[in-house]
């Protein structure tokens, strides 16, 4: 518990009052937007969160240091990391300084997102060769459907968590969306090589559409001499 209250302290302290400042802690108080209306009225069904619990340890990486955090999570919707210090406090890490979050088994950085052009927290994937696998997740609503005769929503609008997939190649410095099929995944793969891969693929029963298997064919592509 110690271990989890002692960094707590010590950036709260530091940071919190610094508004303007490059770094800190902000209180958050509408984690729904313009759907939060009311603190005990329910306008919308789902989460923003990336875990259903807050039970996630994990690790802020601050300007070189490490901060270790017992109840945090990811929310979507807002695209923050949120540090949960008591059942009526929760806190958005500011990104500024941020060098990477680890939480859980996932490791997160900033990147520009191209369809933004902001810098935006992507989960780290895979690294293979000069490629780079980046997953951003994030939220989409779901209107309630309306009833024909009342004319009146049937039930309350649905928050959904989403991701996309995305591709960091060389040096370059400018993402590309994929999409996982067949003819996407090859174009990644030295033409070299291309036939042994198409081979692994055909001999493990992997698929070009699947995450886990995509990410089986990038780590065999990157035993592979070029």
């Amino acid at each position: 518990m110690k271990g989890f209250i002692y960094p707590c302290i010590l950036l709260c302290s530091a940071f919190l009052f610094s508004q303007e400042g490059n770094y800190g802690f902000v209180e958050s108080y509408r984690p729904f937007g313009d759907y939060l209306v009311d603190k005990d009225e329910k306008t919308i069904e789902g989460s923003p969160y990336l875990y259903e619990t807050w039970d996630n340890a994990s690790k802020v990486y601050f300007n070189e240091k490490a901060y270790t955090f017992n109840t945090f999570n990811f929310n979507a919707y807002a695209g923050q990391f949120e540090a949960k210090l008591s059942a009526d406090s929760v806190f958005i890490v500011n990104p500024s300084g941020v060098d990477k979050v680890v939480l859980g088994n996932k490791v997160f950085k900033r990147y520009v997102d191209p369809e933004i052009q902001r810098n935006t927290y992507f989960e780290e994937i895979l690294k293979a060769k000069d490629l780079l696998l980046l997953r951003k997740y994030y939220t989409s609503i779901k209107k309630a459907e309306v009833n024909p005769l009342t004319k009146t929503p049937m039930g309350l609008p649905m928050l959904k968590l989403e991701e996309d997939f995305y591709i960091l190649k060389g040096e370059s410095t400018q993402l590309e969306k994929i999409n996982f099929k067949k003819s996407s995944v090859l174009d990644l793969i030295d033409k070299k090589v291309v036939k042994k891969v198409q081979s692994y693929v055909k001999e493990n029963g992997l698929k070009y559409n699947n995450l886990e298997d995509v990410t089986s064919i990038l780590t065999y592509y990157n035993t592979l001499g070029s």
